[in-house]
Order: structure tokens, then C-alpha cells, then sequence
């Protein structure tokens, strides 16, 4: 890639490669980490392919990310892209107290962005994997639990595949931090660890007024645990107790916290919307899930969020009619939003 001196190499890139505006930002960013110490290296097409079935990527979606593979001779824009963005990961893996950069979208159908542009967070993942898993293995995380915590690659592409009919990675915000070494598969669960109230990660509430009256846990940069639902099965009762039980364990042994008694777990979902229990069983998972939590005054009204994870299909809200209606959980979504009604996404604790 040759850019004359007097250029900006990151508008250059992004003007090379026919990328929107909003492109513009984010490579600027990259442009400001600069190019890594180290040798930024892509595994071969057949071993990427090994790789990525390891991880639980189908082989269709395999195949297009291993034929998309950039190399600095051959692709020179988009290496400058990826070299730098595994920078940016690798400097800041294990400090949660890093903003996160924000990602370009790229998530859509074929018609919306070429083949290269939605392979770009899975080439991103290929080449920042080896430093993710090498950090696990600096803190004595078990091999089993990195490479489930990875497998969330699989999962994302999956999502995509099925919301969009492409290959893609879906949420590549979310794998990024899964990068950073600040997600964990523990069995049904995944969690990720923050301090409360520090960068971008915390919920968007912070308990600043109650935090003397809820007692230790609750400070400003105190060490958290995010609990997350991945689309991994049913959430049943004792799933969630194993995983739980997992989380406790995992978190004294591998992220002690020294002066601090009492360990906060965050739950941010519109799983935790209290009108669905109107709606649901009283036995239902997600109710029983619902009741570990205790909820925080307030939430914030996302129809969309919750059409999105139930259903996975684009402008959903556009179509209510024709979205499927087999669950008590689909069919109580649209029946609340025909109704009249609105979904919200709440945050709870609970004490690990």
C-alpha cells in the first residue's frame, strides 16, 4: 500500500476500500494505535478451516472466511485494518477498565456488505485468538473453559447465518471483548468481568445513592460479574445452578478479590422484564430465572431487543403477523406489543 506523505493513511485505507463514513472513526482510532511489536499471523486456508470447525463454525460459513483471508501482499488495506485492530485488542486484554472501541456494523446480507467486510471480525479472531488463549494460560485458566469461551465465535456466526442468510458475525462488539479475555463460558452461562461503574461495559445504572445501604460490592470500580444468556439451550433451573456454582469458583480462583467480601453478578436483559412473568408459566425457566435477580428501579423501553434475540429476523417490528408463533415465549411477545404494551431491558444483582 503505497499513500503519499501528505495524506492520511487512515482516510486512504477507507477510501481504498470503498468503506462508509462511519468507517472513517474507527479507522482513525486504529490509525492512532499504530502497528503492533509483533508479527500479526493468519493460519493457512486448510488449517483455518480445521480451526474454525473446532470452534463450531459451519463449514459453508469456514470455507467463505478461509478463501476472504488477507495477506499484507495481496490485501495491503485490509492488513493494515487487521494488524492494528489486533493491537488494540491485545493492549488491553485483561484491563476491563478500557474503553471499548466500537465496531463497524458490517452485520447484513450479501446485498449489504461485500464477503471480505463480513468476514473481517472472524479474520480479526484468527489472528488475535493465540494472544487471547496465551493470557488465559498466563492466569491458569483451564484449556476446557478457554475453548468454550472461544466457541463463541461459532455461536455469533451462527446468529448471523440464520438472521441473515450470510456469512457474518453477529454482535462483533461482543466478540471482541470475548478477545480481551473478559468473557467466560461456564457451562449454561457466560460472564464477563468489569469494574462497577468504570468505562462502557457497567450496566447502564449505577447504584451510587444506595451503595452505603447495600453494603460492600456496590462501590464505584469494585470488581463485577456480568451474566449473560447465550442461545445455548434451555435455561433450566439446574443448568443455572451448575453454572453459578461454576462462576463462584472460577472467580475466587482466577480474579480474587483481595480487600472485597462481597462479589456482585449483574444481569442487564430484557430477560428480566417482570410484565413477562404476566405472560409466562409461573414455572417456566424464565421466570425461575428471573426470581434469582433483584431488580433496580428503572429500565429502559427496547422493543427491538427483545424481537431481535427472540426471533432473529431483520424488522421484525414491521411484521408481527407473519413472525412465528410455536412458543409461549413468541407468542407472548407479540400478543404484549398487539396489546399495546412495550418491552423494556432491566438490570439486576444478585450476591455471587
Amino acid at each position: 500500500m503505497t499513500v503519499a506523505p501528505n495524506l492520511n493513511v487512515a482516510a486512504s485505507v477507507v477510501k481504498a476500500l470503498g468503506l462508509d463514513e462511519g468507517a472513517t472513526r474507527w479507522a482513525d482510532n486504529l490509525a492512532s494505535v499504530g502497528k503492533p511489536p509483533y508479527r500479526v499471523v493468519l493460519p493457512s486456508t486448510e488449517e483455518t478451516k480445521a480451526l474454525l470447525s473446532r470452534l463450531g463454525v459451519p463449514d459453508r460459513d469456514a470455507n467463505e472466511v478461509a478463501t476472504t483471508l488477507p495477506s499484507p501482499a495481496g490485501s495491503p488495506e485490509w492488513w493494515w485494518l487487521l494488524e492494528r485492530s489486533s493491537h488494540l485488542i491485545t493492549k488491553a486484554m485483561g484491563t476491563p477498565d478500557t474503553p471499548h472501541l466500537g465496531w463497524p456494523g458490517w452485520v447484513g446480507s450479501e446485498e449489504a456488505y461485500p464477503s471480505r467486510q463480513r468476514c473481517f471480525m472472524a479474520h480479526l479472531f484468527l489472528a488475535t485468538m493465540p494472544h487471547t488463549l496465551a493470557w488465559h494460560r498466563s492466569r491458569g485458566i483451564p484449556e476446557e473453559i478457554s475453548w468454550a469461551s472461544m466457541a463463541d465465535l461459532g455461536r455469533h456466526m451462527a446468529i448471523h447465518r440464520r438472521t441473515y442468510g450470510a456469512t457474518g458475525v453477529d454482535a462483533p462488539w461482543w466478540v471482541a471483548l470475548c478477545l480481551r479475555a473478559e468473557v467466560f463460558d461456564l457451562g449454561r452461562l457466560q460472564y464477563n468481568w468489569f469494574r462497577l461503574g468504570v468505562a462502557d461495559i457497567s450496566p447502564p445504572w449505577y447504584p451510587a445513592k444506595q451503595a452505603q445501604q447495600r453494603g460492600e460490592g456496590f462501590e464505584p470500580g469494585d470488581l463485577c460479574v456480568g451474566v449473560h444468556i447465550p442461545e445455548s439451550g434451555p435455561l433450566t433451573p439446574a443448568a443455572c445452578n451448575h453454572s453459578f456454582e461454576m462462576a463462584r469458583a472460577f472467580f475466587s480462583e482466577y480474579f480474587p478479590l483481595v480487600s472485597q467480601k462481597r462479589r456482585l453478578a449483574t444481569c442487564w436483559s430484557w430477560l428480566l422484564d417482570e410484565q413477562l412473568a404476566a405472560w409466562l408459566p409461573a414455572e417456566s425457566n424464565i421466570v425461575s430465572f428471573q426470581r434469582r435477580f433483584q431488580l433496580v428501579p428503572g429500565g429502559i423501553e427496547d422493543d427491538k431487543e427483545i424481537l431481535e434475540f427472540v426471533f432473529r429476523k431483520p424488522d421484525a417490528s414491521d411484521h408481527l403477523d407473519a413472525l412465528p408463533q410455536r412458543t409461549s415465549l413468541e407468542k407472548s411477545v407479540v400478543a404484549h406489543l398487539k396489546a399495546g404494551g412495550h418491552w423494556r431491558t432491566r438490570t439486576g444483582w444478585l450476591d455471587l
